[in-house]
């Protein structure tokens, strides 16, 4: 009896042993794989789309290291088609004869097409408070009165160039700042100013033949 308890001992003993050896390998396989997974999360988050895990092997792993790799890789089409709008919605704008300008809630420039870049120069760039980019004060008026109110606001502005009137539209966005658009009245100001001078002259005239 006390041969075979001591032979029943070490069996137990060399089957703990065998038993701990490969419990601190399977422990340290699955502490890669996570490690991997760690490293994989931590690309993508700092902007590494492009990034994968691969699939070496075929374990219960296997199903969430897949899925992953779909998510980066739907992430990484969802930003590329954003990015293909906003460059088309940029070559828009910039096509277009207004001038347009975004700012935020807190009054700074978001972004603008080539049309205010012209108009404003150097002065005005994504960040900049808009009062130190233009400083009509009739459109400066206009804009603090469409965030306020949430509704369109119509005016003009006469001192942003020399010379040039511009039809100011402000319209609130969603997000809390507004959009800006200018349109040059410049040429049909002076057509007006034109025909009220015609008129005058002519009643003048009619009333001193």
């Amino acid at each position: 009896l006390r041969e075979v308890g001591r032979e029943a001992c070490w069996a137990g003993l060399t089957a703990l042993a065998i038993a701990l050896v490969l419990a601190a390998w399977v422990a340290a396989r699955v502490s890669a794989r996570l490690q991997r997974i760690m490293d994989f999360a931590r690309r993508v988050a700092d902007g590494d789309l492009t990034a994968r895990l691969e699939a070496k092997e075929e374990d219960e792993l296997s199903p969430m290291e897949a899925a992953l790799n779909q998510t980066a890789e739907r992430i990484g089409k969802d930003i590329a088609e954003l990015e293909s709008s906003r460059r088309e919605l940029a070559v828009m704008l910039d096509s277009m004869q207004e001038a347009v300008v975004a700012i935020t809630a807190e009054g700074q420039v978001r972004w603008s097409n080539a049309v205010m870049q012209r108009i404003a120069g150097a002065q005005i760039y994504p960040g900049r408070s808009l009062i130190h980019s233009m400083r009509d004060p009739e459109l400066l008026a206009c804009i603090r009165t469409a965030m306020d109110r949430r509704e369109l606001c119509v005016g003009r502005a006469s001192t942003l160039a020399p010379g040039r009137v511009f039809e100011v539209n402000v319209a609130p966005l969603p997000s809390g700042g507004a959009l800006v658009v200018l349109h040059d009245v410049t040429a049909i100001e002076a057509a007006q100013q034109s025909r009220r001078e015609f008129v005058a002259n002519v009643s003048h005239e009619l009333r001193t033949p």
